[in-house]
């Protein structure tokens, strides 16, 4: 965050921050589908030895790659679940900015001494 950016929340009435807060809680509220992490595509070789992989790249799967408890975890997703894994992963990025929104809200509404 720039002074730039400070500096026009400071222009922003309190009303105004008031108003919009409940509006972020508001979208919030489904968080029940998130997802961090990250797809990626990987080609893997199945072992076999007439397999078109054997001479090419690889048989071409999609994971998630996601860091918890201080490790990183592939798992793979299969076709089917590539539209749900990256609605969670877009809701998590949804909701990290909102989030980030709202810290700075309620950091302005205390520098101005204002609850709400």
């Amino acid at each position: 965050m720039n002074n730039s950016d400070k500096n026009k929340r400071k222009a922003i009435p309190t009303s105004a921050l008031l108003e919009r807060k409940p509006l972020i809680l508001q979208s919030l509220s489904s968080m029940d589908h998130i997802i961090r992490g990250s797809l990626i595509t990987r080609f893997i070789k199945c072992g076999k030895p007439n397999c078109h992989c054997a001479n090419g790249t690889g048989h071409q799967s999609l994971y998630l790659s996601s860091f918890y408890q201080g490790r990183t975890r592939m798992d793979y997703v299969p076709a089917t679940w590539e539209a749900w894994v990256r609605k969670g992963l877009e809701n998590f990025e949804s909701t990290q900015i909102l989030l980030s929104e709202l810290t700075e809200l309620n950091l302005e509404l205390l520098r101005r001494r204002e609850k709400s």
